[in-house]
Parts: structure tokens; sequence; C-alpha cells
């Protein structure tokens, strides 16, 4: 939230609590109550200068002010029913004695019913009859703001008002035979009420529709419903800031759980920073009693940890980065501090050795798909995995560049040429500004992009699938002559249309013979890695797959069937899964050939080959014991592999510039390639440190 905006809400406080020692502001539960929405309220508290500000839930003043009123007693369970933007909130407290005075207890979130009963409907269906069959025009705008919009929304009766016109002239505006309560179509049967011994009713409403509410609640209720004054709300944080004062307890909260994962000698395990069991006084912070211990092995620079959090699924990745590599593992604490109602808690990391401590940012934290029982049982192998290699999309090549047009821009035109630039928009999608392509490796769009660019997008693709089908039927004309719009079509990867898959496979299928896709022996490669980049159903994959490995692999050229079987087996979980022992063993000595021809060399023809190593590591999904030092013995192989390109690039004696920058960028990938051999790999991200490099 800007500054400006801060200040903006501090002064819609401004003249309600002027002066006041202890100031309570009131939140909904749900959407409009959300730690973001704390935060905001917080910090214009603060901007205002308002002392001891704290945040109290509606349901919880509803509550202190039926305490007060004698309307609850110690031990009961109290349902309060609050209406608020939306519809229908359904909050469950208990009554507890505490210091001599009765607090409500809060254990969980409120339910919500949404429906035409919700502020914003009502005060939408008033506004529209207030405006009449005309609708919203300048003639008539004058109307929407009147006052007795607002109150015949809210079932109060209200007397003709006269009302100023934009041309200066008045108006006089009766609405008084409006009735709120026709407005409400909903009943707002089968809440959430059942236990209870006390149910009240908190509303702003009054009249007719106040009490059609109160009896739609009472189908629902097991005990009569208590209908609160509309100030009941306001008469209990005036009761809490009292009771602030005195030191007295306003209520006591639960606080959301939050865990991680820890590894003990039983493998991974839930850990909960904050246990399901935890409640708070209002205003007290929490701390995490047990921190989580971690680890953080020696070389890392950075570590990476699982969250989960009890309101925000799914969990999160953190990823912290730490600086200088560790020279030996160090332990690493992990806890948590948190108020009620008072934003987001703070995730704190210390690390002892290095003296410092970090904060884990949850937004900035990964989403995973995964349930979390599903992650904890990733974890459970003595050796890792590298992750499914997924590429990224974005906006910045998209976007206009000082050197260059945006994809945007370029869906203004092309679409609507009859010959396309293909190879123009080829390119753009094959970029990736800021490691981020048009389109992700899974066929994602950003989520920024609108509904007409995607359509302009469709079109594109048509055309190109056009083109592309004249050229397999020997047709000539304009885009028919080279593979600029079979390009285009690959660059989409998974969002490029099966006819494609297809297409690509028969080609691969001929193994030399004539064919449309291939003028030259360079079109081998756009036709291999594009096939590799677009394959995505189960039954293409698994025919790929039979076809290189009934090839020659032997005979694979580093950057057509190496590639693309590597592509397969990083970028896919289903790929791994097809291979048996015997066709690791192949692919392992194409692997170890591809490693081999590059010494001596200046390591131009090196991109693959720790793409199809880091591939084949993939298959600890069927074989979680592979490829490992000790056990299988085509771990030592590619160890001993490894040594010699690591020997060969650090003793080379005045190496060509180019050369001097892929050994920068190789040297690190071989470390971890080792350690995933011995089974001390650290770094799930692998495949994508490998793409980067390459």
């Amino acid at each position: 939230m800007k500054d400006e905006d801060v200040t903006k809400l501090a002064s819609c406080f401004a003249g309600s609590a002027q002066g006041a020692a202890y100031n309570i502001a009131s939140i909904d539960e749900g959407q409009d109550g959300s730690e973001t929405a704390q935060e905001h309220l917080l910090a214009a508290l603060s901007a205002g200068k308002y002392r001891n500000g704290l945040l109290v839930w509606r349901p919880v003043l509803a509550a202190l002010y039926a305490i007060e009123h004698g309307l609850v007693a110690e031990g009961q369970r109290l349902g309060v029913v609050c209406q608020d933007r939306r519809g229908l909130a359904v909050q469950h407290l208990l009554i507890r004695g505490a210091r001599g005075v009765l607090a409500p207890e809060r254990r969980e979130a409120a339910t919500h019913t949404p429906g035409s009963i919700g502020y914003e409907n009502l005060v939408h269906a008033a506004r529209k009859a207030a405006i009449g069959q005309a609708g919203l025009t300048s003639r008539t705008a004058h109307r929407a703001i009147a006052r007795s919009v607002g109150k015949m929304a809210l079932g109060i009766t209200c007397p003709p008002e006269m009302v100023r016109v934009q041309n200066g002239d008045w108006e006089l505006l009766d609405l008084s035979g409006y009735q709120a309560a026709e407005k409400m179509t909903e009943f707002h049967e089968g809440l959430d009420l059942q236990g209870c011994d006390v149910v009240i009713l908190e509303t702003l409403t009054e009249g007719a529709l106040k009490n059609r509410i109160a009896a739609s609640i009472g189908v629902s209720s097991p005990v009569s419903v208590s209908v609160l004054s509309a100030k009941a709300v306001a008469h209990g944080a005036l009761l809490a800031a009292h009771r602030a004062g005195d030191g007295a307890p306003i209520f006591f909260d639960f606080l959301p759980r939050l865990s991680t994962i820890v590894y003990g000698a039983d493998g991974a395990a839930n850990f909960d920073l904050i246990k399901p069991e935890e409640t708070l006084k209002a205003g007290r912070t929490y701390r995490s009693p047990d921190p989580a211990t971690l680890a953080i092995p020696a070389g890392q620079e950075n570590v990476s940890v699982y969250l989960r959090k009890e309101a925000s699924p799914p969990p999160r990745k953190a990823t912290i980065a730490i600086g200088t590599p560790l020279r030996e593992q160090a332990a690493v604490s992990l806890w948590v501090e948190q108020k009620p109602a008072a934003g987001r808690a703070r995730i704190l990391m210390e690390a002892p050795i290095l003296g410092r401590s970090f904060t884990v940012d949850w937004d900035d934290a990964q989403e995973d798909a995964r349930s979390w029982d599903e992650i904890i049982e990733s974890q459970q192998h003595h050796v890792s995995i590298p992750q499914r290699l997924v590429l990224p999309c974005g906006m910045p090549a998209w976007e206009d560049t000082a050197r260059a047009e945006g994809l945007l821009s370029l869906l203004q035109s092309e679409p609507f040429r009859i010959n396309p630039d293909w190879e123009t928009l080829a390119a753009k999608l094959s970029q990736r500004p800021f490691g981020q392509y048009c389109i992700s490796s899974d066929g994602d769009l950003p989520a920024e992009i609108g509904r007409e660019e995607i359509e302009r997008l469709d079109i594109l693709t048509d055309k190109a699938l056009d083109i592309t089908r004249r050229r397999l039927a020997g047709k000539t004309g304009a885009g028919t002559e080279d593979n600029a719009a079979l390009k285009f079509l690959t660059w989409q990867f998974r969002r490029c249309p099966t006819d494609v898959v297809k297409w690509l496979t028969e080609c691969i299928e001929t193994r030399g013979r004539a064919h449309p896709f291939v003028r030259h022996q360079m079109s081998w490669v756009l036709v291999f890695q594009g096939l590799g980049r677009i394959l995505r159903d189960e039954e293409a994959v698994e025919r790929v797959v039979e076809i290189l490995l009934s090839s020659d692999v032997e005979n694979w050229v580093w950057n057509r069937q190496s590639a693309c079987m590597a592509f397969l087996l990083s970028r896919s979980d289903m790929t791994p899964m097809l291979l048996s022992r015997k066709d690791v063993d192949r692919l392992a000595s194409r692997t170890l050939a591809d490693f081999r021809r590059n010494i001596g060399e200046e390591y131009t023809k090196f991109n693959y080959a720790p793409f199809l190593l880091a591939g084949l590591l993939r298959w600890r999904l069927k074989d979680p014991t592979a490829l490992v030092s000790g056990i299988d013995p085509l771990a030592d192989d590619f160890l001993a592999i490894i040594e010699e390109v690591e020997v060969d690039l650090i003793v080379r004696r005045r190496p060509s510039a180019n050369l001097q920058r892929r050994r920068d960028k190789i040297l690190p990938i071989l470390g971890d390639l080792k350690e995933e051999l011995l089974g001390e790999g650290t770094n799930p991200d692998l495949l994508m440190d490998i793409y980067g490099a390459s």
C-alpha cells in the first residue's frame, strides 16, 4: 500500500476517536478482513497517531455487546450471524471466564453464505429503484447519491428528499413506498448454527427487512434469534477499549496453523510452527515455543523451506539466499511471530554460524500444487530427484523495447496480413528476456494477457497450421518455402496444436527419407527439438520415446535425438517412468559419449550432455537408488567422466574467451551433478540451472 493511500485511510478515522487512549477498529471475517487488509488498517492507525490501536473481529464485538447485556453466560456456545457486504457470516464463539470477566474465544474462521441479503446487493437494488427505468445517466446521477438510497437499502423509513440536479434545479425524490424486504430473494436456510446455546443477529438494517432476515435465520437456529441494536458493534468496540485500558481480556483467538518440513532419523515429517490447539489473548505476540531445526549443506548459497498455511492453501516453497557458500554444514532455526488479527505472521530464520537472521517472505515463495502429504512423501527418498523443468513465461517478451517490438505490438498487425512475418514471430517466441518466454514450456500464457490478444494469437496459429498443411500436401505459395511457420508453432511449447505433434512424429519416422520439413541437415534440429518442446499427451510421448529408442542410439546427433530425449526426460514426469533398465543403460552410454567428445574441444557441442544426465537422474521416480554411487555402477562411470571434463577445463592453457565463459558456467553444474551421483544432491532446481547455463 502506498504512503499516500495510508494517509488517506488514516484521514477517514479523523474525528472518530481523536485523543483516545485506546482505539479499536472493527474488521469483518473473510476477504474483507484478510491479512493484507489488517496490515493496511494498522498502518493507517499508526500514520494517524491513534494510540494503542487494535483490530477486533466484528462478531467478537457483537459478542462483547451480548455479554454486557446479559444475553449469554459462561460456558455457553454463542452463534453470531453478521450481515456483511456479500451476505451472511456465521461465527461460533465459546464464552470463557477470565480474570473475573467473560470473554469470547474464537477457535475457527467464520463461514460465509453469499446472497442477495449482502449490503452491496441491497444498495444496488435501492439505487436502481431511485434511478428508475432510464438507468444511470447525467440526468439521474444525482438520485444515485441521495441519502434516501442508503436509508431505504437498510429498510429505514425515509420521507421525501429534495435533491440538487446537476443544472442547479431541485427535484423531489420520494422513495417512501420502496420495500427493501421485497428485494431479499434468498432465505438463508442451512446456516451452521447447530450446537449453539445462544444465537444473535448483528445487522444495520431496520424494520421489515430486519425482521425478515431474523425469521429466515430462525429456520436454521436451534434456539430463538436475538436481534442486536444497529449500534451493537460500536458499543462493543467501546467495551473493548475499556477492557484494553483495564488490562482485562477482550477476546481469545486462534492462530491459523503454519507448518514446515523437518528431516530426522525417520525421514521427512511435518512440523507445526503454530500448533492447532494454540489460543492467544488479543494484543499478545505468539512465538513458536519450539523452533524447527533445519540444516544447510556445505557449499550452499541458498536454503529452501517448504511452508503450509492453514488459511492460505496451497503450500509454498521459499528460497532464502544466505550469501557466501558455507564451508561446512550449518544448523538453522525457523520460527514464527504473530499477533491475532494483526496481519501476516513473521516467519524468521536464524543461522548462528553466520551470525545472521533472515525473514522468510511468504508472498515471494513459489506455490506448489501438490498436497502437503505428497510434498512430504516426495522428500522421503534418501537421494534427491531434480524437479521437472518448467520454463516460465512473463511479460518482458510481450512488451516493446528500445530495439524491437514486443509480441503485443506484433499482434496488432501480423494476424491481419496475408503473409505474416513468421521468422520474426518465431524469433520473438524463442526469446526469453529475464529468463521468461512469451509462453511457458507447459503452454501457459501470462495472466496479464487478455482475451483479444489470445484470439489474435490463435488467428496466427490457424494460419501457420494452414500453411504447414499446404507444404505437406506439396502445394506452393507464400509461406510454404521454409520452416518459419513451423518454428512459430513449436515455440508455443505445449500450447502447440496436436496436429504438429503428428506431423513431426511422422517426419522422424522417415529416418532420413525425403520430407517437406527437411530441406537440409539443420532442419533436423528444428524437427527433433521442436517435437521435444511440444509433446504433452501420454500416448504421443510414449510413441516418440519408442521411436527414439528403436533407432541407433549410439549414432545419435547431440543437438537432435540427444536434445529431444533430454527435453522429454526433463520436462515430463511420465517419460522417466517409460524407461526400462536396459533403456537407461543405452542412454547412459550415449550421454557418456556426448561428454567425452567435448574433451579437448571448445565445448560448443556440450549443451545437452548435462541435460541428458540430469534427465536420467529423474529415473529415480521409478527406481529411487538409480545412478547413486556405491549402488549403481553407472554413477561411478559418470563421476569418472565428469572429473575428466573438470580437469580438461581447469588445466587448459590459454583458453579462448568463449571457452572461458563456458567454463565458468559448466563447472558449477558439474559440481551439482557429482553431488547427485554421490547421493548428496541438494539442488532440486538443477535442471533450471543447467538450462540457464546453456
